[in-house]
């Protein structure tokens, strides 16, 4: 499996080892895993959490009343590195 989708195969697994239920989404550069937070999710889970958000190229946590806390990590896609490469 290449290195970007790898990647990002770890962190859906891992979120949803933490009783998470991560989305993926794939974009033209890059792909999302996206998961809503519970009100309650045990803060034993959050060191695990981190650590696998940091191995995304980016990440977030995004806090809406409306839609309540989700958090999501984003993967870049391996690009041709000329035109000719495509």
């Amino acid at each position: 499996m290449p290195e970007p989708e790898a990647r990002t195969e770890d962190i859906r697994a891992g979120l949803a080892a933490v009783g998470l239920n991560p989305a993926v989404k794939e974009y033209r550069d890059h792909t999302r895993i996206e998961a809503a937070l519970p009100a309650a999710f045990p803060t034993e889970a959050w060191g695990e959490v981190l650590a696998l958000l940091a191995t995304a190229d980016w990440f977030g946590l995004a806090d809406s009343g409306a839609r309540g806390r989700s958090l999501w990590a984003a993967v870049t896609k391996n690009t041709p590195t000329s035109p000719d490469a495509t």
